[in-house]
């Protein structure tokens, strides 16, 4: 704002000594203090005004511009159209899931006998669904390692140690 360097606040701070005195400089200073304040909060409260108008005049331009609104409407329902055809996919994938799921008949160890389908050749082909059913059911079995029991229990470990503490002193 104004281009005030050292020099020129130390000759002010002079001036002011020998004008108002050394009894009245500390009420001078703190009343210029206040003062220099509240006109900067104004001037920040004006600048923010201006910039808000600015603002909303760009605003009112871009609305009164239909083509540029087009373009992002455009945007808008191509995504919403996306987004329908993904749900539509999903709602088929799950309603498959659903049908195979449905459909398989389980033996007496919990394994599912339909992993897939049959092609035209006669092989069996591993369908994504049935893999991901039979890696579900696998990790849900229960497993078949029994739990060991530890070789002693914290008390016995402790008594154990207790005897080479006494040696090593």
């Amino acid at each position: 704002m104004f281009d005030i360097g050292f020099w020129e606040l130390a000759l002010i701070g002079v001036v002011a000594l020998l004008v108002v005195g050394p009894d009245r400089l500390p009420g001078l200073a703190r009343t210029v203090g206040l003062w220099v304040g509240r006109i900067r909060r104004y001037v920040t409260t004006v600048r923010d005004d201006i910039e808000r108008e600015i603002q909303a005049d760009e605003l009112k331009k871009l609305l009164e511009k239909p083509d540029e609104l087009s373009a992002l409407q455009d945007i808008v329902d191509e995504t919403t159209g996306t987004i329908s055809d993904a749900k539509k996919d999903f709602a088929g994938v799950e309603k498959d899931a659903e049908e195979l799921m449905s459909g398989e008949t389980t033996d007496r160890s919990g394994s599912s006998q339909t992993l897939g389908s049959v092609d035209e050749t006669g092989a069996d082909t591993l369908t994504p669904e049935a893999a991901a059913t039979a890696i579900a059911e696998a990790a849900s079995a229960p497993a078949d390692v029994p739990a060991q029991a530890p070789d002693q229990t914290l008390d016995e470990a402790v008594q154990d140690t207790e005897p080479d503490e006494r040696r090593s002193r």
